[in-house]
């Protein structure tokens, strides 16, 4: 089965892109019904194959977030690979929020229960507040690889859909991806 980015050309969506980014409404309306269900799929792929910060904060609530963020502030975007990078950020940054909240409240909170489920999100929470400051430092010095993770591990890209979308041979996604793993791994320990 299609997804519906696979059912359009590039171009076209391209083409929307670039018109939404130059402020037309009508093309960022006629955007979403075209990516949203890659986004769900996207976001989906995020929550469960990579880790889950809140138990609130579910698919279409993630997807919802990022679109409401990038209605407020602007598309802004350069081309197809810098829209879902922005896109990208836009569920990261949600995320890490999400996850510094869940973190600010346990802090605050009056009476503290020992829960073994808790336990586990709070320190997923963490990590996920972690990976992000890496992939802020690593994004000053080296913006592919910034690039490539957030692709991977938040948009749940293939390194075949991340190579076409960076324009890049798929072994030099490998070999970014590597580099960005140990990178990461050796911070975290």
């Amino acid at each position: 089965m299609l997804t519906q980015l696979e059912q359009f050309k590039p171009h076209e969506i391209t083409l929307l892109i670039g018109q939404a980014s130059s402020g037309d409404v009508r093309a960022m309306d006629s955007l979403m019904p075209i990516i949203y269900p890659d986004l769900k799929r996207i976001a989906s792929g995020i929550r469960h194959k990579q880790m889950v910060v809140s138990k609130t904060l579910n698919t279409t609530s993630l997807v919802n977030e990022a679109w409401l963020k990038l209605n407020k502030y602007g598309i802004k975007a350069e081309s197809r690979k810098h829209f879902f990078c922005i896109i990208a950020k836009a569920m990261r940054h949600i995320l890490v929020n999400s996850a510094k909240e869940k973190l600010c409240l346990k802090r605050n909170a009056k009476q503290m229960t020992l829960d073994v489920a808790n336990l586990a999100t709070d320190s997923e929470a963490q990590l996920m507040i972690q990976i992000d400051e890496i992939i802020e430092s690593i994004e000053e010095s080296h913006g592919r690889l910034a690039e490539v993770f957030q692709f991977k591990y938040f948009l749940g890209f293939s390194e075949i859909e991340i190579a076409q979308t960076l324009d890049v041979d798929v072994r030099t996604i490998r070999r970014d991806w590597l580099t960005v793993k140990k990178i990461i791994q050796e911070i975290i320990g």
